[in-house]
């Protein structure tokens, strides 16, 4: 009988530590900037502007969308405290994948690579200033985005179409051209970019 007491109470300790941990552990996640409940007259006001030649209206709407979603931060056209600067000025396209060649008949495999895996990779510098305080808070801090795809190769023989049927091997299920996917996935990496820049911006303790 007092082994079974000393179990229970073995037992009820082990349950109260873990509870402990786990309310300091909830603590101390959502007493980050991002998960403070501020009402909107305590929201700090960012004003936005975008450079760089790979900015467009898509982006910049989107950074917004974000920003509404990951921030208790609410974005005006002019008269904010703060202004972010963010300059969208690098976007390249990366050659990730290459598989041997075959004959689309018999399957033999051919003494021949050829690429059919990219990836889109999207840079951007971030600069926040406090208009009131005239000061920056960082200045040109990089960020990059990145998505990747799967694309058709017409140089080679996998790729061929017979009997109006393309014979293609996948794994992201992309049947387009290089430049058709780059397309879809430096969309996708856009948005990743934002989110990024959101949850960056969302990490800092802003005053009103």
């Amino acid at each position: 009988m007092l082994w079974k007491s000393s179990q229970i109470l073995f037992k009820k300790r082990v349950i109260k530590k873990f509870t402990n941990r786990l309310v300091l552990a909830a603590l101390f996640v959502f007493s980050g900037c991002q998960y403070q409940f501020v009402q909107p007259k305590n929201q700090p006001t960012l004003e936005l502007s975008f450079k760089g030649a790979y900015t467009s209206a898509a982006f910049e709407e989107e950074m917004r969308l974000e920003l509404q979603r990951a921030t208790g931060y609410r974005v005006v056209h002019s008269n904010g405290r703060y202004l972010v600067e963010i300059t969208l000025d690098q976007q390249r396209k990366e050659t990730i994948g290459f598989l041997h060649d075959r004959q689309p008949l018999t399957g033999e495999i051919l003494d021949r690579l050829f690429p059919n895996e990219g990836r889109a990779v999207l840079g951007a510098k971030i600069t926040l200033i406090d208009k009131h305080d005239l000061k920056s808070i960082f200045e040109n801090r990089r960020l990059f985005a990145s998505a990747d795809f799967d694309f058709t190769n017409p140089n080679t023989l996998r790729d061929t179409l017979y009997d109006n049927q393309p014979l293609v091997e996948y794994s992201l299920g992309q049947f387009d051209s290089e430049y058709g996917a780059y397309d879809v996935a430096y969309g996708l990496a856009k948005k990743k970019l934002a989110k990024q820049l959101a949850l960056y911006l969302g990490g800092v303790c802003l005053e009103k």
